[in-house]
């Protein structure tokens, strides 16, 4: 395992120069920000640029300009934008908005993320979720030893190459910050990997041991069956963002990985959309869905695609639909998977108890055409199923989400559906 380790380290881990030449990349850039930012703010490097826990091919720079609590939020958008068209005056950049706005831009290759939040030296003085980040940078710094870093940066490729990484809503899996505290609090990748194998929830890490054992019942009610206590803030779940089933999906990896050691557990290419869908229809019934993808930030997006995921598997529930998405620059895709794509042409209705019989009566008169059955003291109208196919179920549930409020509806032209 150690072999493997080595070899893995070998291909992820920055060497001494990559790594001396980031620093200076984010010294330089931090220098020319700086006699841009308004009066008072501050600016510091955060993330794990700052943390040293970057991977060799991720080199996301995350910069925060820290305000006074006195300046209102509505100040944010005038200087971030002052500071791109003066500092970067030729580089395109997004302007994001998540509890408030924030600016990403590429610059020499790196993906920069230009972000102001509230200075705090403490957790209970925050104004809004990011100001939080200064505070773990801080944390991780001064206590994950440099030891074992390489540990951290094992966990990350091995999440990265399982669709396991990012907190964010499309992934639903592991944050840089959580994998670093998994660290600190198992002492390695390998304890890691021993003790997560036979994780069975609820599973409760407090590392700066916030609650006393009789709390710890009614923090786990609170967060859940993954509880992983902010060491800058008792009251917020560090691994709040992993979903049930990936909470489980990495068990299992770490079980498996622990079973049959293995380098490709770290490099395997994960299949792409096309790719698993080429692979579905092979057996099964595939049906592709595409539409716009509407310019907002990818959290909103993939909150309001599972959404519409929900309310689709509802409608095409008697086809047991399997619903996978994917999102592209300018396109969100889903693919319906199914064991057959048509139903019978009739359903049955049931009806009210027979000893009703008022109700009985009305039943009989709606479905005056529709042939009955008797049945468990029961009536039921045998009656023609008025969509058949599920192409056709498609374009009804299209039909009615066009007048939605997501940002995911638009004309029923715009929506493409193919059979594979």
């Amino acid at each position: 395992m150690h072999s493997i380790f080595s070899k893995v380290l070998s291909v992820i881990k920055p060497s001494p120069q990559e790594f001396e030449r980031e620093l200076n990349f984010c010294h330089v850039l931090i220098f020319r920000i700086k006699t841009h930012i308004p009066h008072g703010c501050e600016i510091v490097l955060t993330g794990s640029m700052a943390k040293k826990t970057f991977l060799h091919d991720k080199k996301d720079v995350d910069i925060f300009v820290l305000f006074n609590r006195k300046v209102p939020k509505t100040s944010f958008e005038p200087a971030l934008k002052k500071i791109m068209e003066t500092c970067f005056p030729d580089t395109h950049y997004q302007l994001s908005y998540a509890e408030h706005p924030y600016a990403r831009f590429r610059y020499e290759g790196r993906r920069i993320d230009l972000v102001p939040a509230y200075k705090i030296n403490d957790a209970s003085e925050r104004l809004s979720a990011v100001d939080r980040s200064v505070l773990h940078t801080d944390f991780i710094r001064k206590n994950l030893p440099d030891k074992q870093i390489d540990d951290v940066l094992l966990l990350k490729k091995f999440l990265h190459t399982n669709s396991l990484y990012g907190a964010e809503i499309k992934i639903k899996g592991f944050s840089g910050y959580l994998c670093e505290l998994l660290i600190l609090h198992y002492g390695g990748f390998r304890k890691l990997l021993q003790s997560a194998s036979k994780w069975k929830a609820p599973v409760f890490i407090d590392i700066k041991k916030y609650y006393k054992k009789d709390e710890v019942n009614g923090a786990i009610k609170k967060f859940g069956y993954l509880t992983v206590i902010d060491p800058t803030d008792k009251n917020r779940n560090v691994a709040a963002a992993v979903s049930e089933e990936n909470f489980i999906k990495f068990a299992k990896l770490c079980a498996k990985f622990l079973k049959k050691p293995s380098e490709s557990f770290f490099f395997q290419e994960t299949p792409t959309f096309e790719e698993k869908i080429t692979k579905l229809a092979k057996t099964k019934k595939v049906v592709v869905i595409s539409m716009p993808r509407p310019e907002i930030v990818d959290d909103v997006l993939w909150g309001q695609i599972y959404k519409m995921i929900g309310q689709l598997e509802l409608h095409l529930s008697e086809f047991k639909p399997t619903i996978i998405a994917d999102d592209h620059k300018h396109l969100v895709q889903l693919a319906v998977v199914i064991e057959q794509d048509k139903l019978s042409s009739t359903m049955m209705l049931e009806g009210p108890p027979l000893d009703m019989k008022e109700h009985v009566l009305k039943f009989r008169k709606i479905h005056k055409s529709s042939k009955f059955i008797f049945k468990n003291n029961k009536i039921y109208a045998q009656a023609k199923r008025p969509i058949i196919g599920v192409k056709d179920a498609i374009k009804d549930f299209f039909k009615q989400f066009r007048k939605s409020p997501s940002h995911l509806a638009c004309s029923e032209e715009l929506v493409i559906i193919d059979q594979l």
